[in-house]
């Protein structure tokens, strides 16, 4: 995903991994996460590192998934979940990919946008 591509390329805001976070992070760039985070995130954009963990709900645009997540996740367009991922919670997203290796626990609801309402693309 291209999109996902630039998402790690624009990345604003660092939690490092040995970092421990409590609270509520809003920002209207993107965050990385590598360590730890107990609280929600409201960001533009949101990538989660393979050793990182989110206890929180999370509200974005785009995210990458890599590393642990125990909350619901809100994504107006893309959810990317890599190998390795663990998330125990509802998610919501335009478009979604799991990849083979990641494990999901929860329920899923794609966003239907009007304008893609009975299109096909090949």
């Amino acid at each position: 995903m291209s999109k996902n591509k630039n998402l790690l390329e624009s990345v604003e805001t660092l939690i490092g991994e040995n970092a421990v976070f409590e609270g509520t992070i809003t920002t209207d760039k993107v965050l990385r996460v590598d360590g730890k985070i107990t609280g929600n995130i409201n960001a533009y954009g949101v990538v989660v590192g393979q050793k990182a963990e989110v206890i929180g709900d999370i509200k974005t645009k785009n995210i990458i998934i890599s590393g642990i997540v125990k909350g619901n996740i809100d994504a107006s367009e893309t959810i990317e979940i890599l190998p390795h991922a663990n998330i125990v919670g509802d998610i919501k997203a335009n478009i979604l990919s799991i990849a083979q290796g990641a494990c999901f626990y929860g329920k899923s609801e794609m966003i239907i946008k009007e304008n893609n309402i009975g299109e096909q693309k090949e």
